[in-house]
């Protein structure tokens, strides 16, 4: 973020902190808990959220990368083989669309309690988005430059590793960084059922407090789960910028 936007960001944050204390004023702490209640939450709770964080961060970072490698390597076979392309779509709209809580709880018949649930939510959670931006990336090179390499005699694997992959690059960033919440949302889905609080996860946290009328913590694991997004998120930016500079504008 440049320098000169900081003012307007921490004014916008300002302002929806304002109006969230005003309304938690008028509604009372049970269905909305103020500002500086989630913050004494995050502080007295930092032990037990701190460990919940870096358990679902664990969870949703496998599944990212398990959702990259898979999504990344569909796209490809489908640029390869348009028989596998056509084989392979149906099978990609159905992870788009299968309703994760609906099938949580087979995964927990499968796996058992534990991190296994929310790593597999959270890859099919975010696999969409890197697999559509892969495949639209692939077919990103002109037509001139697919030509030249095809005129100095170049194999479809050099085109693909040499050309292809690297045009790709700015739009798998973008799907990653689409991806990168998902996985952090799967995550916790998948927690909310196959979680047992051994270890502490923000998916159990939020619906422990939930049903003890702990809406301040409640709302800390909310906090804390975009915290985590947004460090995710970082990191992906990150990244982008050492791979493709910051020509593109990232």
């Amino acid at each position: 973020m440049r320098r000169a936007s900081w003012p307007v960001a921490l004014g916008s944050l300002g302002v929806g902190l304002v109006g969230w204390w005003l309304v938690a004023v008028r509604v009372g702490p049970l269905l909305l808990p103020r500002p500086d209640a989630v913050c004494l939450a995050l502080w007295t709770e930092r032990a037990r959220l701190a460990s919940a964080t870096y358990e679902t961060g664990a969870a949703s970072l496998a599944g990212l990368v398990a959702a990259s490698f898979f999504g990344v390597f569909a796209a490809a076979l489908g640029w390869w083989s348009p028989t596998a392309r056509l084989s392979l779509r149906p099978w990609t709209v159905l992870v788009q669309v299968v309703p994760i809580v609906a099938i949580a709880p087979m995964l927990v018949v499968w796996l058992g309690y534990g991190r296994g649930v929310a790593t597999v939510t959270a890859a099919i959670a975010s696999f969409y988005p890197v697999y559509s931006a892969a495949e639209t990336g692939l077919k990103a090179p002109s037509a001139d430059l697919v030509d030249l390499f095809r005129l100095y005699g170049a194999s479809r694997w050099q085109e693909l590793v040499r050309l292809r992959a690297w045009a790709a690059l700015p739009s798998l960033f973008s799907g990653l960084r689409t991806a990168t919440g998902l996985a952090v949302i799967g995550a916790i889905v998948g927690e909310f059922i196959g979680s047992n609080n051994a270890p502490p996860t923000l998916g159990y946290t939020v619906l422990f407090a939930s049903r003890g009328a702990r809406g301040d913590l409640a709302f800390a694991a909310v906090v804390a789960a975009g915290g985590l997004a947004l460090g995710l998120g970082s990191v992906i930016a990150w990244l982008e910028r050492r791979l493709i500079g910051r020509w593109w504008g990232s």
